[in-house]
């Protein structure tokens, strides 16, 4: 009996113990699992140049609930500061559910605070700008964090239909060749349907992007939050706002904090700091902008070959700002770049064999040719609207976009919440709306096949995975054919080959190719089954039997289709 009482006395105590480690699971799970019960206080979105930040159980320490990349948005409901700097509680779905935790203000932006107080004086202001009421929501946001800047519509002319069009002209706007598959453009000349492979337009990879990435980063309703909005800022020196201090904090972290390059001028050793200083003061080109392209062009690491001061057939030429950068003639972006470098003009310091005089004689050669025609946000050095369309400074469609990002952080907050900055912000007719979102889909689109045949027969005209119709003739003795295919991408979906019933006349046969980014491409086979022969009784009862065989060809084909339609069905943050 004791030996009994001692193991009942075991289990008890082991299934206590299990108990609380659930109730404890419980507790620590609806910590996290959530729904959206109470208001939050806003909304924001991950930087876009961010990947594998972490979101926490608590701040700074907290366990790890998952890691997300830029452009990831969520709710938030409080703000926390800890000696680490701000950390936002947010909620965000994952994976269908909605969770609660917690993610430094570091990497993020705040697109939205929900105790915004409506303003009689600003709103009237909106108004005889001639902001849409698409714009206004932004701009109320960013009143509210900074009531001092001021908001200037640029109606520009421009019917955005035929804007979205020049800019989608292959080679004008560009991304990089690892993006996702939305973003790249499968256009006549920008895709190979058959390897599969997208068309590099630029050396280091870069194709054309895509239609739907084109019009996200065109539309400036997306970038109205603290950080992008820069990207719509004034380019021009101004001494009075752009100092060492705003430099010193763009800078840090990058190449340029603490370089032993040397930045001898006119006799004089420089720091990237004070030579960025003074070259804005040469060009009349903000050091902020300066410092922003740089480190665009070059990397935070300074790692960009055009820098280096020894690329074979250059060497002791140097092009900080990529200027005349881009692949031609048989020879690469770089090359050309210091090729450029290496020529001859008073005006813009060239030869560039020293850093200086690239930093300097660039900046100059910015200023004349873009800054100071008209081209002075770093929106329109891309999207030019002078000339029109095709003297832009950059291909990369989404530079401005982390450009801005890169120049929000040469203001501390207390500069830009006591400074009137000034923000020019295009306007457009004809514009959607709503603001075009980024496309976020992912896989290969190829949708297109590389053979289609009728087993027995000639497809007319020639097959060719371009065209999608296709017309076969068959006796009235054939009651059925079978139709073979094969698409190009092996990750494709395939349906409406194998057996197909005819019966008498035209019979509409689509075989539909799924890609794994979901678009899909049908082409279509019309097979035309002849008449029987009039007074012939053989055809006579053939006619009767195809009659049954279609019926029973006609449940077959339906079956078929009901399968078918089923099996449809860079750095790591804290």
């Amino acid at each position: 009996m004791k030996s009994g009482y001692k193991c009942s006395a075991k289990r008890i105590a082991a299934i206590g113990v299990m108990l609380c480690m659930l109730v404890l699971t419980c507790l620590t799970v609806t910590s996290v699992l959530n729904t959206k019960a109470e208001e939050s206080i806003g909304q924001g979105h991950v930087n876009y140049d961010v990947t594998d930040l972490r979101i926490r159980t608590s701040p700074v320490s907290g366990s790890v609930i998952t890691k997300v990349d830029g452009g990831f948005k969520f709710d938030i409901y409080e703000e926390v500061d800890t000696s680490s700097g701000l950390w936002y509680g947010i909620g965000f779905y994952l994976n269908g559910d909605y969770y609660r935790g917690y993610v430094t203000s570091e990497y993020v932006t705040v697109d939205k605070r929900n105790d915004y107080k409506p303003d009689a004086d600003f709103e009237e202001y909106l108004d005889s700008q001639g902001f849409p009421d698409s714009y206004k929501d932004g701009l109320r946001q960013l009143h509210a964090q900074y009531p001092n800047w001021v908001f200037v519509a640029d109606h520009n002319g421009k019917d955005w239909s035929d804007v979205l069009e020049n800019q989608n002209v292959i080679g004008r706007s560009l991304t990089y060749g690892s993006a996702k598959s939305s973003w790249k453009s499968v256009a006549d000349g920008c895709y190979d349907w058959e390897s599969g492979q997208y068309t590099q337009l630029d050396s280091g990879g870069w194709v054309q992007a895509s239609s739907a990435l084109v019009e996200y980063a065109l539309d400036p309703r997306n970038f109205l939050n603290a950080d992008n909005i820069f990207m719509f800022e004034n380019l021009s020196f101004d001494s009075s706002l752009q100092d060492e201090s705003g430099l010193e904090s763009m800078v840090d972290g990058t190449f340029m904090e603490n370089s032993s390059h040397d930045l001898t001028y006119d006799g004089r050793n420089y720091t990237y700091i004070t030579g960025l200083l003074l070259a804005g003061q040469e060009s009349g080109v903000s050091p902020y902008h300066l410092a922003s392209r740089i480190l665009q062009e070059q990397g935070n690491s300074g790692y960009g070959s055009s820098i280096s001061g020894i690329q074979s057939g250059y060497r002791g030429y140097y092009n900080y700002y990529n200027i005349g950068a881009y692949a031609s003639g048989g020879l690469t972006a770089v090359q050309n770049g210091l090729k450029y470098a290496s020529r001859t003009d008073d005006e813009t310091l060239r030869p560039w064999n020293t850093r200086m005089k690239s930093i300097i004689g660039g900046a100059i050669y910015l200023g004349k040719s873009y800054i100071n025609r008209g081209q002075n946000t770093l929106y329109y050095e891309k999207f030019d609207m002078v000339t029109p369309y095709t003297h832009q400074y950059m291909t990369n469609v989404l530079a401005p976009r982390s450009e801005s990002s890169t120049a929000s952080q040469a203001y501390s907050d207390t500069t830009k919440k006591n400074t009137a900055l000034v923000f020019k912000i295009p306007v457009y007719k004809n514009m959607p709306d709503s603001a075009c979102e980024l496309p976020t889909g992912e896989g290969s689109p190829n949708n297109a096949l590389t053979s289609l045949s009728v087993s027995g027969y000639s497809l007319t005209p020639t097959f060719d995975m371009f065209t999608t119709e296709y017309g076969v003739i068959v006796e009235n003795e054939i009651s059925s054919v079978d139709i073979e295919a094969q698409t190009a991408d092996s990750g494709a979906k395939l349906t409406g080959t194998g057996s197909h019933a005819l019966k008498v006349g035209t019979n509409e046969i689509e075989v539909t190719v799924t890609s794994q980014s979901g678009e899909t491409k049908t082409y279509i086979i019309r097979v035309v089954r002849k008449e029987a022969a009039s007074g012939d009784s053989g055809n006579n009862s053939n006619n009767g039997g195809t009659d049954s065989g279609n019926s029973g060809g006609d449940s077959g084909t339906d079956n078929g289709n009901s399968g078918g339609d089923s099996e449809k069905g860079g750095f790591s943050t804290d």
